[in-house]
C-alpha cells in the first residue's frame, strides 16, 4: 500500500483527528483525485468543526481547476456535492454535460438553473429520454425562459416515446404440484404411448418438447424445480403462464439462456414481462437488445428500453417491421437524434 493510500485510509477510519483536519483543510499530501472526494466525505462528518473546515476548503477551489477535475475524474457523490453546493456557471455546465451524470441529479438541478444553463440541460436529449422527470422539474423553475418553455413543449411532442402503459404482472393461481410418484407415473404413461417422433430430447425424462407439453399441469409444475437446461428451455415456452413463470423463478439461468429466451418468439409473454422487470437481466445489453426485438415482449417495457440501444441497433430496429409500431417509432426518433 502506498503512503498516500495509507493516509486516506487512516482519515476515513476516523481515528486520527489531526489528519482529518489536515485533509479537510486540503493540505494532506495526496493527489487531488483522492483528496477532493475525501474532503466531500468529511464535509458530511458529524464532527461539526471538521465538516465546516472541509466545506470552506471545497468552496475555495479555483473554478477552472475544479471544472477540469469534475469533467473526467469525479465520482457520482462528488458530482452531487458540487452540483448542489456550488453556483459557478462553469462548474455546473461541466456537471450537466457529463455523459454519466446521475439522472436524478439533473432532476434536482433543473428547478434552479439560470437561462443559459437551462439551454445546456436541454441539449442533454439522451438524459431527457431516459428520465422525463427532468422536463417536469425544469417546468417548475421560476426563471424558465420562453425558449426553454418552447423546447420542453417540442420535446414532449417529438422526442419522448409515446405513453404506453407497462403491463402489470398477472396474478398467478396456486397450482398444487404433483408428487414424485405422480411425476414418474405420468412420464411412464407418455412413454408407453410411443417414442417421440421428432425434436430435442430432455436427457433426464427422455421426453421431447411435445411430450412434456402433454403432461398434466401439476406434473409440469413439479418439473420446473431443478430443471435441466433443456427442460428449462421447454418450460419457458409452456402454454401455461403459471408453469412458464414457475420455471423462470425456480431456476438459475446463464446470460446466454436468458438472451436466447428473449430472442425466441415462442417464449411465453409473461416470462418476457418478468425479464423486463428484473434489474439483473435488463442491466445486460444483449438481453435488452434481444428483448426489444421480440414482438411478444410487453410494448411498454420495450419502449422504455429502446434508449439503451446503440446507434447501430437503433438503425436496425427502426427498419424492423416485426416489432410493434411504438417500438419502431421510438427507435427511429432516437436514431435521428443521435446521428444529427
Amino acid at each position: 500500500m502506498t503512503s498516500a493510500a495509507a493516509l486516506v485510509k487512516e482519515v476515513r477510519a476516523g481515528n486520527n483527528r489531526e489528519l482529518q483536519i489536515m485533509a479537510a483543510s486540503g493540505v494532506l499530501p495526496v493527489a487531488p483525485s483522492e483528496l477532493i472526494p475525501l474532503q466531500v466525505a468529511l464535509a458530511g462528518s458529524t464532527d461539526r468543526e471538521v465538516a465546516k473546515i472541509a466545506s470552506t476548503s471545497l468552496r475555495s477551489i479555483e473554478s477552472r481547476l475544479l471544472a477540469s477535475y469534475l469533467e473526467t475524474e469525479a465520482d457520482p457523490r462528488t458530482l452531487s456535492y458540487f452540483a448542489l453546493e456550488v453556483s459557478d456557471y462553469k462548474v455546473l455546465e461541466v456537471i450537466i454535460q457529463r455523459r454519466d451524470v446521475p439522472r436524478p441529479l439533473l432532476v434536482a438541478l433543473a428547478p434552479n438553473l439560470g437561462e443559459e444553463l437551462q439551454e445546456v440541460l436541454l441539449l442533454r436529449q439522451d438524459a431527457i429520454v431516459e428520465d422525463a422527470r427532468i422536463l417536469d422539474a425544469l417546468e417548475t423553475n421560476p426563471q424558465l425562459s420562453k425558449y426553454s418553455r418552447r423546447r420542453i413543449r417540442e420535446y414532449r411532442e417529438h422526442l419522448l416515446p409515446p405513453e404506453v402503459p407497462v403491463e402489470e404482472p398477472r396474478a398467478r393461481p396456486e397450482i398444487e404440484e404433483a408428487s414424485d410418484e405422480e411425476v414418474a407415473a405420468a412420464i411412464a404413461a407418455v412413454k408407453a404411448e410411443g417414442p417421440a417422433e421428432s425434436g430435442e430430447i430432455e436427457e433426464l425424462t427422455g421426453l421431447s418438447d411435445a411430450q412434456i407439453r402433454s403432461l398434466p399441469v401439476p406434473v409440469r409444475m413439479r418439473l420446473t424445480r431443478g430443471a435441466s437446461r433443456t427442460m428449462r428451455g421447454f418450460l419457458l415456452r409452456d402454454s401455461s403462464s403459471t408453469v412458464a413463470l414457475a420455471c423462470f423463478y425456480n431456476n438459475h439461468f446463464s446470460d446466454q439462456e436468458i438472451e436466447q429466451a428473449c430472442l425466441n418468439r415462442t417464449t411465453h409473454e409473461d416470462v418476457l414481462a418478468a425479464i423486463s422487470r428484473d434489474r439483473q437481466w435488463i442491466g445486460r445489453y444483449n438481453v435488452v437488445a434481444a428483448l426489444v426485438r421480440n414482438p411478444r415482449a410487453p410494448v411498454g417495457s420495450s419502449v422504455r428500453l429502446v434508449p439503451r440501444l446503440s446507434v447501430r441497433d437503433l438503425r436496425d430496429l427502426r427498419r424492423d417491421r416485426n416489432v410493434p409500431d411504438p417500438v419502431r417509432q421510438t427507435a427511429d426518433r432516437l436514431y435521428r437524434i443521435k446521428t444529427k
